[in-house]
């Protein structure tokens, strides 16, 4: 009874790392946070690819959406093989599902591996050309959204993950607009680990 989870990288199965791929290679069974993934076309043949695409398009809300999944993989790793689940980028790095679950998996008694992917910022940093550990500040926009001040540090760059809808930017520009001016200069990083990745320069206001 085990859960091993696996980041699959921000891109296509190129960017999968030599471990993760043995782990998937041994696996005859892995679920997908999401198939609408660059690397789910290029993972080993023979796997059984499950997804919980499903529940995004009954849910109303991510949170339930995520405590949903999280359910199901604890019920799927009590079985003698345990699961093998599967998320985009690094299972760390703004995952919500693999927080949650690796607090409930210790409650329940499950074993429980990570195996590490690479993350969003990697590609992103790459396309900048920023250091980051030259005071870079990272945070989650949903978190930027949801306050009346945004949490940074004016004076040193700021990279925002997850700005993943119309309605999110728009929080955030109005966030951001108590610190910054409307006019204040921004990259809008897109597809970062593909093919496609580029870089939009806008301003502030534009975000959205």
């Amino acid at each position: 009874m085990s859960i091993i989870i696996v980041g699959l990288g921000p891109g296509g199965a190129d960017l999968l790392t030599r471990k993760a791929w043995l782990v998937l290679s041994r696996a005859s069974e892995v679920w997908l946070r999401t198939g609408r993934h660059p690397a789910a076309a290029g993972l080993p043949q023979g796997l059984t690819l499950r997804t919980f695409d499903s529940l995004y398009e009954q849910a109303k809300r991510c949170q339930d959406v995520y405590d949903e999944i999280v359910e199901q993989l604890l019920a799927l790793g009590q079985r003698p093989q345990g699961v093998v689940y599967a998320v985009p980028g690094d299972p760390l790095v703004g995952e919500a599902t693999v927080t949650a679950l690796l607090e409930k998996a210790q409650a329940a008694g499950l074993d429980v591996q990570v195996i590490p992917g690479v993350s969003f910022l990697e590609p992103v940093l790459g396309i900048l050309g920023i250091d980051a550990l030259a005071g870079l500040h990272v945070v989650d926009a949903h978190e930027v959204a949801s306050r009346l001040h945004p949490p940074l540090d004016p004076d040193v760059p700021a990279l925002l993950g997850q700005l993943d809808s119309r309605e999110v930017a728009s929080d955030v520009k109005l966030t951001l607009m108590n610190q910054y001016p409307d006019d204040h200069p921004v990259q809008l990083v897109h597809s970062a680990g593909t093919d496609g990745a580029h870089v939009e320069s806008v301003p502030l206001y534009a975000v959205d």
